[in-house]
């Protein structure tokens, strides 16, 4: 569920020799557009060296020193490292030091490789974990009694995320923020950094708040903000015409064109997506659910989820609780 506003996230980078750039940078670059809106955000990054070698003459600097106690964190970060690029001397130190206080986060999030770095540290045992594809039966043989899977491109199970790699590190600090900070900033973010292109995990825990966004229509977009902000309300076409200075019929077209859906489609998905995620993330009733996301009643979220959605709202929870 989201912080509390106000409440701060403090995240830790594990910094290590052989660091496959964007397995940093793609995640990170989710954090600091969020700190353009969310000032509570704190990084900090630490590693066995002072400075990294990174990209040909390039390096990193300003690496503090692994700290023997480290602080509780919200999130601890571990990039993915090119085999070539570990350090053999160090390396082990890292593991144990890995293994000793990843206690102290909240979440462990593994970038492409990174998940090896925590199966060897022995926190993927009897968990859900993905890596890159050409990396999955390493992994199994790291973590034996883990459940890889590779028909993901991330996995959360309890407080580790693990993801496949490269540019799927954007998805898991997406999926990530959205879970500290709620979908709407999470929705800002992904508009900033122009991710027009909503990929999820095993289960799609944010397609409904970036489906059909795949546009430059400031009118739409205002639009769905304010339906994300309002699932409760009782929207009209009416309503949502005069929001965007159309008229209905200008609206169901111009909508339709660019979302790939009408606008009643549109929020019925949006209050869909927050049933499933309330489902998860809390043992409310479905006619309690139904209410909180504006669908009236259990009867109405049953109706909704057979036009839009596979199963039924109790088959879809039975599944989840099994996995």
């Amino acid at each position: 569920m989201p912080s509390p506003e106000g409440a701060g996230l403090t995240v830790g980078v594990l910094m290590l020799p052989g660091q496959v750039p964007l397995d940093l940078v793609g995640p990170l670059q989710v954090l600091h557009a969020a700190q353009q809106q969310d000032d509570g955000i704190a990084i900090c990054y630490f590693g066995p060296r002072a400075s990294l070698d990174w990209l040909g003459p390039l390096t990193l600097g300003g690496i503090e020193p692994l700290p023997q106690a480290l602080e509780p964190l919200d999130l601890l970060l571990v990039p993915g490292q090119y085999r070539r690029g570990i350090d053999p001397e160090l390396q082990p130190g890292c593991v144990d030091w890995l293994r000793r206080q990843a206690g102290q986060a909240s979440t462990l999030m593994g970038i492409c490789s990174g998940s090896l770095l925590m199966a060897e540290a022995g926190l993927l045992n009897g968990r859900r974990c993905t890596t890159h594809h050409t990396l999955l039966e390493r992994l199994q043989g790291l973590a034996p009694e883990a459940r890889v899977q590779g028909d993901c491109i991330f996995i959360e199970d309890g407080p580790c995320l693990t993801s496949a790699g490269i540019s799927t590190g954007i998805d898991t600090m997406l999926h990530w923020l959205t879970r500290r900070l709620g979908h709407r900033l999470a929705l800002s973010v992904a508009r900033e950094m122009v991710l027009y292109l909503r990929r999820s995990g095993h289960e799609p825990q944010l397609a409904g708040w970036l489906a059909g966004r795949n546009h430059v229509d400031e009118r739409i977009h205002r639009l769905q903000d304010a339906l994300c902000a309002g699932l409760k309300e009782r929207w009209t076409l009416a309503g949502m015409a005069e929001l965007t200075a159309l008229s209905e019929r200008h609206l169901r077209r111009r909508f339709a064109v660019v979302a790939g859906m009408s606008p009643g489609d549109y929020l019925t998905r949006l209050r869909l997506q927050l049933a499933r995620q309330l489902m998860e993330e809390t043992p409310w009733s479905l006619a309690r659910i139904a209410e909180e996301v504006g669908l009236g009643d259990d009867r109405q979220l049953r109706r909704a989820w057979k036009r839009l959605e596979v199963g039924s709202p109790r088959a879809w929870r039975r599944r989840l609780a099994v996995q």
